[in-house]
């Protein structure tokens, strides 16, 4: 036998001159976690909303909804690699990322328009939800016809 291997008999059946090895208590198991619901719940979402002061969550929407109300765009984009994207309790939201340096939003253009009119109109929708902070625009895809 090794040292690192337990005895499982009795020290009286090894003989007389060994020492017993102590026996290791089991580790106790941990309850296993239920899903949040009810007031548990509500009460997360409380918290979250103490985290966000400032209502940053809230001004992500108001961008979102100021960019897809232009008329030259289609929808929202996060881009290549899904750069341009808010995480946020539930689904995240593509295509919208507010910094507190930058505004970044990424758009699906319709053919309609040329692109740097497409891009000047969505900066302009989202300047006064901006405050100081400069807004970029990335157009991400191009879209024949209506929305898409």
């Amino acid at each position: 036998m090794t040292a690192r291997t337990r005895r499982t008999r009795p020290a009286a059946a090894e003989g007389a001159g060994r020492q017993a090895h102590a026996r290791i208590p089991p580790v106790p198991q941990s309850p296993p976690r239920r899903a949040a619901t009810g007031t548990a719940a509500a009460r997360r979402g409380t918290e979250r909303a103490r985290e966000d002061p400032d209502g940053k969550g809230r001004l992500v929407e108001r961008v979102a909804e100021a960019v897809t109300g232009c008329r030259s765009v289609a929808g929202l984009t996060a881009g290549p690699r899904a750069r341009i994207m808010t995480y946020r309790a539930g689904r995240p939201l593509a295509g919208v990322a507010v910094r507190d340096a930058e505004i970044e939003v990424g758009v699906v253009a319709l053919v309609e328009r040329p692109l740097p009119e497409t891009a000047e109109d969505v900066r302009r929708a989202v300047r006064p939800l901006a405050g100081d902070r400069p807004v970029h625009v990335l157009i991400g895809d191009i879209a024949e016809g209506g929305a898409t």
